[in-house]
């Protein structure tokens, strides 16, 4: 069983799985279970309706299950330390770049594009919006302009070191270079923190909003459940701090797929 962001729109899914050989499973030369990766036409896996969800309902991201499905050699790759699919569709940069790029990169702009969201709905808002018990519009109350600040420069500052810490891995990536120890570093923590600086963006305009922010009709409810769906994802959540604080003081990750 599997979890498949957008498996209901697709044709073909990707998936990891052991190897075995009859009963055994089948260990790589550091004595670790061996993963490969696989890729099966969605017409051979069966979807569980499992996503029901608080936040980040849209990306239906349901189970799946394989029962007896044979994979030839060419769908599938060992997924480890120094793997890459092999052939001439995949020596392009965009197959070279390291999976570290694919995964928490992948998943913290969605957190910059919902805190934009909401800093925008926060905006519109305060433009007609008269707290209860006021005379002045919420945009000429003295803690709008703050708390809007405060938004802007979370959410600004996190995208520019994401898109500096993705654009010097890149530029590695196509000049052929070995990406470096510390390049996966920063971008690690590049990620996390962009999911946890816009999760207290949202956290901030949702709150000034006041009661209004509570309306299935404003957008700050729905950025709130979602923002906060991002923040529990496996790639950018609280232990990829861990990750990147081992990389800093020169340590290996606990996840090896850091490295990959």
């Amino acid at each position: 069983m599997a979890v498949a962001s957008g498996c209901q729109h697709c044709t073909w899914l990707f998936g990891l799985c052991n190897a075995f050989e009859a009963d055994e499973m089948r260990l790589t030369e550091e004595g670790d279970p061996e993963v490969r990766a696989v890729f099966v036409p969605i017409s051979q896996a069966t979807i569980l309706d499992t996503w029901e969800v608080s936040g980040l309902a849209g990306t239906g991201s349901h189970d799946f299950t394989l029962e007896q499905v044979f994979v030839p050699e060419e769908y599938s790759w060992r997924f480890g330390a120094g793997m890459k699919p092999q052939g001439k569709h995949y020596q392009g940069p965009l197959y070279q770049f390291p999976f570290l790029g694919l995964f928490p990169v992948a998943i913290a702009p969605v957190g910059l594009g919902i805190a934009q969201g909401a800093v925008d709905s926060y905006l519109e808002l305060a433009q007609g919006k008269r707290p209860a018990g006021s005379t002045t519009l919420l945009r000429d109350q003295s803690l709008f302009p703050v708390r809007l600040a405060e938004a802007v420069a979370l959410v600004r500052s996190a995208r520019a070191w994401l898109h500096a810490a993705t654009q010097r891995m890149w530029e590695a990536t196509a000049s052929r270079e070995p990406v470096t120890f510390e390049a996966r570093t920063d971008l690690l923590l590049a990620a996390a923190n962009a999911t946890r600086s816009t999760a207290v963006a949202v956290d901030l305009v949702y709150t000034a909003a006041g009661g209004s922010a509570n309306y299935r009709r404003i957008p700050l409810q729905r950025a709130l459940r979602d923002i906060h769906a991002v923040t529990q994802h496996i790639a950018t959540s609280p232990q990829q701090y861990e990750n990147a604080g081992r990389m800093l003081l020169g340590q290996q990750p606990l996840l090896p797929i850091v490295l990959l």
